[in-house]
């Protein structure tokens, strides 16, 4: 099929491909704590309580007397026929009910729940690296450094991988691998 003259040289070309792999370089852990405390509410309360009196009164009048109000007091007449020369009503004594009402303060000791969360950053081996108790903003600053610190450590290990591949020998000397 080929003529003795020609000659096949082959091509070769040597293609790269970066691929991104996922590694995990560390977490974050959230724990979560109910904390009780005790603390004094304080109320005024109204306490109610009525007085009963029995009046005796002989006052003639035209006929059963309707409950009345003076103030606070409640009268409710109390009648009876009574015969004399006549016929005629005659209140023979009153009910006087009086409300009186006290005021006091009380203290009462109420226990109250509040949760808290503590959030710890962790590094690949589980190691706490920050964290933040909930209480300050200054674990932001701490967990922004340790984030920081950790950008810096990927980009000295993808350093250190482009000086073994080019040391290598290999034909493989693309600075954009890693990146």
């Amino acid at each position: 099929m080929h003529d003795k003259k020609d000659v096949v040289i082959p091509v070769i070309r040597e293609e790269v491909q970066a691929d991104a792999v996922p590694k995990i370089t560390g977490g974050v852990r959230v724990t979560k704590r109910t904390e009780s405390h005790d603390e004094i509410v304080e109320q005024e309360l109204r306490k109610t309580h009525v007085e009963v009196k029995r009046v005796k009164t002989e006052r003639v009048v035209d006929g059963p007397q309707p409950a009345q109000r003076d103030g606070k007091t409640l009268i409710v007449p109390i009648v009876s026929e009574v015969i004399r020369i006549q016929k005629q009503w005659v209140v023979t004594e009153e009910i006087h009910i009086t409300e009186n009402e006290a005021r006091e303060t009380v203290q009462n000791k109420v226990t109250l729940n509040r949760e808290r969360a503590d959030v710890e950053r962790i590094d690949e081996a589980g190691n706490v690296i920050a964290s933040d108790d909930g209480g300050s903003d200054d674990s932001t600053l701490s967990v922004r450094q340790s984030s920081i610190l950790q950008k810096r450590r990927r980009i000295s290990e993808r350093q250190k991988e482009r000086k073994l591949l080019a040391g290598s020998g290999s034909l493989l000397k693309n600075p954009r691998i890693g990146d």
